[in-house]
């Protein structure tokens, strides 16, 4: 082979952690997806868990669990955090914690939405078998436990100050709620850890879609600003021949000095 004829080295393909972690993560979900629709372990902790009746046997604690699981449901717990992501969007000077917000709703609401129908599972409280799927209904997997995974977790991603506790307190919360949803027969258990990946999930696709998801941001808010009537438009936006209107007065009248002053009468 002539000497001057170069074979090209493999090059070493680098594979990020975030692709590691989304590919072990899918892999898992789509387990416990293959797990619910046919009968595999997943069932059986389902039933075993199903049958310690523990809401029955601890019903002291119905109410604060009930209270507490509020901390995953979608509209009151986001309308509750919106104030601080508002004022992260301050704090920074930019739109991005909102169009974070935004972005990972509505993938969730779509990548748990259709799981949701494709299996149509019931869930505890509509019936005892626990390998109830294409049946309508829309448990499988929990909206509560993912919805707190992707909330807090933005929470976690976004926080400046105690980072590390603000992570671990994410953790805590959405573990929590999911194990409450099981002791009020809302979830199975399964649905639980679906409910923790389908939110894994999104958490970790959020960077790729975040270049996409701003530049639409910047878009609309371009659009928003060229449609923005003339009166309502910001003084600071304005030329500054128009940028201040002056306003007429009246003319105050002009003293043109003090009055003499007579000090003395007449002279005699």
């Amino acid at each position: 082979m002539d000497q001057s004829t170069k074979v090209p080295r493999a090059q070493a393909v680098r594979v990020s952690g975030r692709t590691v972690w989304f590919v072990l993560v899918l892999f898992a979900y789509l387990v416990v997806i293959l797990g619910v629709i046919h009968w595999s372990p997943f069932l059986t902790l389902d039933r075993d868990v199903f049958r310690l009746d523990l809401r029955q046997r601890y019903p002291e604690w119905f109410y604060p669990l009930h209270t507490y699981v509020m901390l995953g449901q979608r509209a009151p717990a986001t309308l509750v955090a919106l104030p601080w992501f508002v004022w992260r969007a301050w704090k920074s000077r930019s739109p991005r914690p909102l169009v974070m917000l935004g972005t990972a709703l509505i993938v969730l609401n779509l990548s748990v939405g259709v799981v949701k129908v494709a299996t149509g599972r019931l869930g505890p409280r509509a019936t005892p078998h626990v390998h109830a799927v294409f049946e309508g209904g829309d448990i499988f997997p929990s909206g509560h436990v993912s919805n707190a995974v992707v909330l807090y977790g933005l929470i976690a991603m976004l926080a400046v100050s105690f980072r590390r506790t603000v992570q671990v307190m994410a953790v805590f919360v959405s573990v929590t709620v999911g194990l409450c949803t099981v002791y009020l027969d809302t979830h199975w258990v399964s649905d639980v850890l679906g409910g923790w990946l389908a939110g894994m999930l999104v958490l970790i696709v959020l960077p790729w879609l975040m270049p996409y998801a701003e530049r639409v941001a910047h878009a609309v808010i371009r659009w928003g600003r060229r449609r923005l009537p003339q009166r309502w438009t910001p003084v600071a936006a304005l030329p500054t021949s128009v940028a201040v209107e002056r306003i007429p007065s009246e003319r105050a009248p002009v003293c043109s000095g003090p009055e003499p002053v007579q000090t003395g009468g007449a002279h005699s």
